[in-house]
């Protein structure tokens, strides 16, 4: 459970997590809870798909992931529940990466850096939890 880590405080340096933190059911808590097992100084790291600013990169990418990626992975994993249309269905409702920011900021963080990556298809972000004063 990413909202109650089963660690000590300021156990670790680094805290990473990959297309997971949509996942969770309160984004606050869980990135609390990071900041709480992070070491002053220490770095959180955060993947998570997002959509391109571009339009056409942007219609695209919702066309793969609405359409044609659900239909693949339902006929390739011979899946008929629907579980392959909860992917596009929870990047649309997330955060968006200046939203995420701000969420990390409100649990203590300083932003270092957010940089989209494969066309803006997904943001790496990372974040500092600054040394006690």
């Amino acid at each position: 459970d990413a909202t109650k880590l089963q660690f000590s405080d300021a156990a670790f340096d680094v805290v990473m997590i990959a297309f997971g933190i949509r996942n969770v059911d309160d984004t606050a808590a869980a990135l609390s809870d990071f900041h709480r097992v992070l070491a002053p100084g220490g770095r959180l790291g955060i993947l998570e798909f997002s959509e391109p600013s571009n339009t056409l990169l942007r219609w695209g990418n919702a066309m793969y992931t609405r359409r044609i990626m659900p239909l693949t992975a339902t006929l390739i994993a011979r899946d008929r529940s629907g579980a392959y249309a909860y992917l596009p269905k929870s990047i649309e409702t997330y955060l968006d990466p200046a939203a995420l920011a701000q969420a990390a900021r409100t649990a203590g963080f300083t932003l270092l850096e957010q940089r989209p990556l494969t066309f803006g298809t997904c943001t790496a972000t990372v974040l500092h939890k600054p040394a006690a004063k």
